[in-house]
């Protein structure tokens, strides 16, 4: 981050400064966005409006309530995200008591609400129904991502995204997790 003292300005989602340890564990071409704000939507803070307004926007097509931002949940995601980035790796975190979505691709080429479309367009293969019975391919995974974006007990959600250089990687928790087998989604 340019003279190397530049960190120091960023600040965690719950708006805890960054320690010397934290940026002492960044790998040399990774980078870290780390939200800010107060946690409501028009928190003036880009990627949290962004994200919230795509995420809602699915909520809205099927009737379901709007989510709220979740400082907690974007901490929690910011140290997967960074995780995902130092360790190469695409995989769930395994965070109990947490719905998950992630999402990679190309540094800088994608703006949060393509980002969140990605889920969004699994839409095209689900079909009401209790959940796993939800995909018109009969693979719940086809529509996974989707359901927990839509998931009508979910209230919260926190993103974070961190970077390897090449790759971005986006974590966005929930909460209440989504997915329960035996339920409808909305």
């Amino acid at each position: 981050m340019g003279d190397g003292n530049r960190w120091r300005e960023i600040k965690k989602p719950d708006g805890s400064p960054f320690s010397e340890q934290e940026a002492s564990n960044l790998q040399v071409g990774q980078e870290i966005c780390l939200p800010g704000g107060n946690g409501h939507s028009g928190s003036g803070n880009a990627m949290i409006d962004e994200i919230l307004a795509a995420h809602n926007h699915y909520r809205a097509e099927v009737g379901v309530s709007s989510i709220r931002w979740s400082n907690t949940l974007a901490s929690s995601a910011q140290q997967w995200a960074n995780n995902l980035a130092a360790s190469g790796k695409f995989e769930h975190s395994g965070t109990r008591g947490v719905g998950e979505n992630l999402w990679m691709g190309t540094t800088k080429r994608f703006s949060y609400s393509r980002m969140v479309d990605s889920w969004g367009n699994e839409k095209k293969f689900f079909v009401r129904g209790n959940f796993p019975n939800v995909s018109s391919t009969g693979n719940w995974t086809d529509v996974g991502h989707y359901t927990q974006v839509v998931w009508r007990n979910t209230t919260e959600v926190g993103c974070a995204i961190a970077s390897d250089g090449r790759n971005d990687y986006l974590v966005c928790q929930y909460n209440p997790p989504g997915n329960f087998t035996g339920q409808p989604v909305f």
